[in-house]
């Protein structure tokens, strides 16, 4: 069952938003942290730890994304388990990365013990879609300029999982993560389901169309590679008879002449040979049927026959865009730092959350 928490007494909206020093983070915090007492600008107080592993929750009308992403990706008899493993690994960005927490004190609207949160990495602080306070804005500033930006130094944003009613909030039991989690996980598997069966069989008639085709494909593109060398040596012989001709005339011209009418003059005098031209010459010389030399020019313009270029699998490249909207309802917002010294222990730097239209703030 949901846990429903009273709401503790409210301060008033003149009130001094707290120390930026708290009772239990004093310089002697700082030196464990850090290893040197830290400035009250820089010293922060214990939020809370993480307990268990993240849990990563699928976005919200996504089953007709990841149902394609599982048919493009995976085997007929792949596992369930693994098909949606790799859809996750592959969607990483669009899945809502969420943990559970352990409050070590109860924080404005939040009640002190263990509730699950959702987690902003810094490199995904673009997404935040709440107003932050600007005095959270430039304590999150002045953090990441000093000792935010030290190696190992995690910084994250996190927004609990949880129902306003009234003036209570109902946080989301482990039952109702799952319970969302599998409802979606179902949706997209289903549409995984209702696809397959089309799109295995066009998939087995591309596979054996390719297979069928794949002696003759062979066989073509050596005729042509033949064709194409045969062409090249023409090229060649061309070009060597424009740069003859180019040489001779700089040789008369230097018979006759003090200065000017070198070789590389000469050479710009005459036209570049054109590989059109070539194909059509060649055909003329090699008689060659007109059917044959507009495939030749079709192959020089990089165009070739599709039972060439036929693939095995059919190729499906719809833009489709996933949504990252999180399957529960979320308040309270906080940044917390996250130091190499000590793995797993949240650092408050900032924590808001507005109640009846005040704006209650903690850093």
């Amino acid at each position: 069952m949901p846990q429903v928490m009273p709401l503790p007494a409210r301060r008033s909206a003149n009130a001094p938003v707290g120390p930026l020093v708290g009772p239990e983070s004093t310089s002697s915090l700082g030196a464990a942290v850090f290893g040197e007492p830290l400035s009250p600008q820089q010293d922060l107080t214990l939020f809370g730890r993480w307990v268990g592993e993240p849990i990563w929750a699928p976005p919200l009308e996504s089953s007709k994304t990841l149902a394609e992403s599982m048919l493009r990706h995976s085997r007929p008899f792949t596992p369930s388990e693994q098909r949606w493993s790799d859809v996750v690994r592959r969607h990483r960005d669009d899945f809502t990365q969420v943990r559970e927490i352990e409050l070590v004190e109860a924080s404005i609207r939040l009640p002190k013990g263990r509730f699950f949160i959702s987690v902003t990495e810094q490199k995904h602080f673009d997404r935040i879609e709440e107003e932050v306070p600007a005095c959270v804005q430039t304590r999150l500033d002045e953090f990441l300029q000093g000792p935010g930006s030290r190696p190992g130094v995690k910084v994250t944003y996190l927004k609990p999982l949880c129902v306003e009613v009234g003036d209570e909030l109902i946080l989301t039991s482990r039952e109702d993560l799952h319970a969302a989690i599998n409802k979606i996980k179902d949706e997209v598997f289903a549409e995984y389901h209702r696809r397959a069966p089309l799109r295995r069989s066009l998939d087995a008639m591309s596979g054996l169309a390719d297979l069928a085709l794949a002696v003759p494909r062979r066989v073509i593109r050596h005729l042509a590679l033949r064709r194409q060398r045969a062409i090249e040596a023409y090229h060649s012989r061309i070009e060597f008879e424009r740069r003859k001709t180019a040489l001779d005339a700089a040789r008369l011209h230097k018979k006759l002449k003090t200065d000017g009418g070198t070789y590389e003059e000469m050479l710009a005098l005459t036209k570049p040979i054109d590989q059109t031209d070539v194909i059509r010459q060649f055909c003329i010389e090699e008689e060659i049927s007109a059917a044959e030399q507009r495939r030749l020019l079709r192959m020089a313009a990089g165009s070739v026959p599709w039972f060439v270029t036929l693939s095995a699998a059919a190729s499906y490249a719809a833009a489709l865009c996933l949504t990252a909207t999180p399957p529960v309802v979320m308040c309270d917002p906080a940044f917390v730092a996250e130091m190499p010294t000590r793995p797993g222990e949240l650092l408050k730097i900032g924590h808001f959350d507005e109640v009846g239209g005040v704006m209650h703030i903690e850093i």
